[in-house]
């Protein structure tokens, strides 16, 4: 059996807005803002367990040669907890239509704390007896990430001040050097000039990797920005394609509604009167009508659904039941022409979302179960609740659909052959505009699947019991 879920609007991972050559736009920012958070987490933790070895395991380390400055760890790692509770509160505060502003002062004010921790760090671990210094590399990396080469570069400048500033002060004796080698000489025992051929170096090495990395994630920026611009301007142009094919697909109603009538009347008045050959030829031509008729209502159904705005702002409670048992009556008569029997349990829920898409969205996934069944058979819609949302699932016992069809079957026009020859009157677009519904109102769809037994759709929707609980 084959299993495909369809991803819904909120699970796509991308830019919600053009991120420009400046920097990363503020849904990203917002992101790396609380990754910062989980980071520092799992640092203040290190600190805390680092600390707790040094008072647990005194006497081996000090065998190694090593002396832990436990009291400064402790302290460091409650600093890093109280900022970062701070943090956690102020960046979960921001959203989506934050400014790159706002959002970008929060990131600068952890970075800023972070490279006080560090220089601190620094200080203790010992300024040019280890190459604990290099660890100012990870924030200005990820400057040259999240800001423009100039913003970048202050961060590597303050780095680097903080580090040799503190390299003065252990020199002349202001703060007196430490660090965690128990045969460490002191200041006034070691070569100054030894010290500042450490030192130098490191802070060169911080510049050659800032002009390096802020110089790739520049060209990046750039690169993003020329694909945001194309992608905008395809964006544009499939919509005038778009509103030009509905102009022309509904200019074609009103012929193909005379074709249809003629043959009606045909039918109804002459067919007695025609010979058996062109009875043939118009139940052709009735049979082609129908599957435009069919194709020209999916593909206004479609585009008035791709031409609207953003709907997820104007969901409301609808009643599912009262919703679902409006579908059925309308798919009853096709379903008696079928012999299929509808097996429908549906409680009495309030989903969010839009009455009339709803509509749309389960009249296709009903009907197509219908349509898809072995005459005679049964199709089953019922319901399961989880976590507050509510499953609704349409399952039938007919041609099934192949596993390596699955990823494909909400493509407009996809058609597999198996369907195509099962049901000649399909469109191949009704599971698309089943996907734009799902997308509107960032429901998940999953689809179970193995040929020749049949199909399951599962529609997850929120509850309006679960919004409330959200809303909270």
């Amino acid at each position: 059996m084959g299993t495909y879920k369809l991803v819904s609007s909120e699970d796509q991972i991308g830019l919600q807005q053009p991120p420009g050559e400046k920097g990363l736009g503020s849904v990203v920012l917002l992101h790396n803002a609380q990754w910062f958070t989980r980071v520092r987490w799992m640092v203040a933790s290190i600190f805390l367990v680092v600390g707790a070895a040094g008072m647990l395991l005194p006497d081996f380390l000090n065998r190694l040669g090593i002396t832990v400055p436990s009291t400064a760890l402790f302290i460091l790692a409650a600093i890093l907890l109280i900022a970062n509770v701070v943090f956690h509160l102020l960046s979960y505060r921001f959203s989506e239509r934050s400014s790159v502003k706002t959002v970008k002062a929060n990131i600068w004010f952890q970075i800023s704390l972070d490279l006080l921790v560090v220089a601190f760090l620094v200080h203790i671990i010992g300024s040019a007896d280890t190459f604990i210094a290099f660890t100012f590399l990870f924030h200005i990396a990820l400057a040259c990430i999240f800001f423009p080469q100039r913003e970048s570069f202050l961060v590597t400048s303050l780095a680097a001040g903080l580090y040799l500033l503190n390299l003065a002060l252990e020199i002349t004796g202001v703060w007196p050097a430490t660090g965690i080698f128990t045969g460490a000489l002191p200041v006034s025992g070691r070569n100054i000039t030894l010290m500042l051929m450490f030192a130098l170096p490191a802070v060169f090495v911080w510049f050659v990797v800032w002009y390096l990395v802020s110089n790739l994630s520049e060209a990046v920026r750039k690169r993003d920005q020329r694909l945001s611009e194309a992608n905008e301007r395809l964006k544009k142009a499939n919509q005038e394609k778009n509103q030009q094919m509905l102009v022309t697909t509904h200019d074609l109603k009103a012929p193909f509604a005379g074709i249809e009538s003629n043959i009606q009347i045909l039918k109804y008045q002459f067919w007695d009167e025609i010979p058996s050959s062109v009875r043939t030829i118009i139940d052709r031509i009735d049979m082609r009508a129908l599957t435009l008729r069919e194709r020209i209502k999916a593909i206004l159904i479609l585009g008035d659904l791709k031409s609207r705005p953003e709907t997820p702002k104007k969901a409301v409670p609808v009643d599912l039941k009262a919703l679902m048992d409006n579908v059925l009556e309308e798919l009853r008569e096709k379903a008696e022409g079928r012999k299929i029997d509808l097996n429908v349990n549906v409680p009495n829920q309030k989903v969010i979302g839009d009455r009339e898409q709803f509509a749309i969205l389960f009249s296709n996934l009903v009907a197509n179960a219908i349509s898809y069944s072995h005459e005679g058979g049964s199709v089953e819609v019922d319901t399961e609740y989880d976590a507050g949302n509510i499953h609704v699932r349409v399952r039938d016992h007919g041609i099934g659909i192949r596993e390596d069809a699955l990823p494909h079957i909400f493509d407009e026009y996809f058609r597999t052959n198996e369907a195509a020859k099962f049901n000649r009157l399909s469109t191949g677009l009704g599971l698309a505009i089943v996907k734009v519904i799902a997308q509107n109102f960032a429901l998940g769809i999953r689809v179970n699947s193995e040929l020749g037994k049949g199909t399951e759709f599962e529609v997850i929707m929120k509850t309006e019991t679960n919004r409330q609980i959200e809303e909270d």
